[in-house]
């Protein structure tokens, strides 16, 4: 038996189990848990794809369907707003079928007439009344979309991060042209270029023991009174021919004469905090690009791999629209799945996934990816301390999110970008986030004079919001 609920009518539930079902298939559901007062208490009550199931447990979001059991929604819970969200096209042009089902097999029908342009909708509220529960039939749309329904129930929907405001033509490069030094030739690096020059506004970094396995704490902060140790290149090489001159920086703390021109390399354990500039790797046979964050959420890493032809391969183990699973290109980079995954629910630890590099000429850079999967929950990349390190057996270089914001809807991050050089790994620090609600990957492409450019939202949608695991 069923009934047809029209806009803005009600009627009285049987305050049991609820199920809700929404046609057609690829729109996403969410529920927001609203208190007395019109807003949600906190974040953690907004049931979504990256959250699926509200504090008391008393809503789920499993197979693209909304289960609701009623006797056990918590007693500051005053409303229960289900909405729909669409990540491409508007409303206006799909039909929607909304059927919300009770324990017994009793359902109502909701139509959802008057839409255009949005490309979100609430569809329906479960409210309390009379020591009893009614449903409503709403279809608001929100032209806004997903961001501006959050805002108006009192999520916290921060501010993009500054560093998204990097202009396209310069986010491969985040330092002004003047500054950046030209490409050593093959072998050989300009003996005035010091890998690791002082910033005017920065201390030197300071480089710790060497640790091949487990990246730095990626929250630490280089300390100011340590100097760093010098580096020594491993073999002798030519004399350059003078370079450009670049802008007077201030002189590094050292403790030892500076080495002999050549080949200058990073040694031991480095971290690349705002603004530090690129920095070089001694290449090794393998090259691991490691992806950590704190135990009780859930990320994903994937590399987009630039070749010479202007190629880009997507390594991931999961799809996005047109671009299927690969977790590796050739034998060269290769995804090792999930290792050393902690409780999403309980913590505790560090968790990882790991991607491994074996450079050959074809290979220009390897951009790195983090993803918040659908068990992250409410958290950040901030909160979770998510961090890249490169790592060739014996040094390591990381790059920790330490600018991020503390917004749980931003999903995605690129923390760097990884050259294949002659003269070794050069590794960039860009820390670029997407835009808030954004499933969609980064776009890189490789420019005339061999950098790597990063689009932040401009690739194909990740396919990846249902929980698989």
């Amino acid at each position: 038996m069923s009934s047809v609920i029209s806009k803005g009518g009600n009627v009285a539930l049987g305050g049991g189990r609820l199920h809700v079902t929404v046609a057609p298939a690829g729109v996403d559901l969410s529920v927001l848990c609203v208190r007395d007062h019109g807003k949600v208490g906190d974040d953690s009550e907004f049931v979504f794809y990256n959250q699926p199931v509200s504090p008391d447990g008393a809503v789920r979001l499993t197979d693209g369907a909304i289960c609701i059991d009623l006797p056990s929604v918590g007693a500051v819970t005053d409303r229960l707003v289900v909405a729909a969200s669409v990540d491409n096209g508007v409303f206006g042009g799909i039909p929607l079928a909304v059927r919300i089902t009770e324990d017994g097999g009793l359902a109502h029908d909701l139509p959802i007439t008057g839409l255009s342009s949005e490309t979100t909708v609430i569809l329906g509220e479960v409210y309390r009344r009379a020591n009893g529960w009614k449903l409503r039939n709403v279809a608001q749309g929100y032209a806004s979309g997903l961001a501006g329904l959050a805002t108006d129930f009192g999520i916290s929907v921060d501010d993009e991060p500054a560093a998204q405001a990097i202009p396209p033509a310069a986010q491969a490069f985040p330092f002004p042209p003047a500054q950046m030094p030209p490409a050593p030739p093959p072998g050989r690096m300009p003996p005035q270029q010091p890998v690791m020059p002082p910033q005017p506004t920065a201390p030197q970094h300071p480089i710790a023991p060497p640790h091949p396995i487990a990246p730095p704490h990626p929250m630490a902060r280089p300390q100011p009174t340590a100097p760093p140790h010098p580096m020594t290149p491993p073999h002798p090489v030519a004399p350059t021919q003078p370079a450009a001159p670049s802008q007077p920086t201030a002189p590094p703390q050292q403790i030892a004469p500076p080495p002999p021109p050549g080949v200058n390399f990073t040694k031991g354990a480095v971290t690349l905090t705002k603004n530090a500039p690129p920095v070089l790797l001694e290449k090794a046979p393998v090259i691991r690009l490691r992806v950590a964050w704190a135990s009780g959420t859930d990320y994903e890493a994937y590399a987009l791999v630039v070749l010479k032809t202007g190629e880009v391969v997507h390594v991931a183990t999961f799809d996005a629209k047109d671009t299927p699973a690969n977790p590796q290109y050739r034998d060269l980079v290769r995804h090792l799945g999930d290792r050393g995954r902690g409780h999403v629910r309980r913590g505790g630890g560090q968790t990882e996934e790991i991607i491994e590099v074996r450079f050959a000429p074809e290979i220009v850079a390897i951009v790195p990816v983090a993803y918040s999967a659908i068990n992250n929950g409410t958290g950040s990349f901030f909160k979770y301390r998510v961090t890249l390190a490169i790592e060739n057996g014996a040094d390591q270089v990381a790059i920790p999110a330490d600018q991020a914001k503390k917004s749980s809807w931003i999903f995605t991050c690129v923390p760097g970008i990884v050259y294949n050089r002659p003269e070794g790994v050069l590794i960039e620090r860009l820390e670029l986030y997407s835009k808030r609600f954004s499933e969609f990957r980064p776009a890189v492409s490789l420019q005339p004079d061999g950098r790597v450019e990063v689009r932040m939202d401009k690739g194909p949608i990740n396919q990846y919001k249902a929980d698989r695991s």
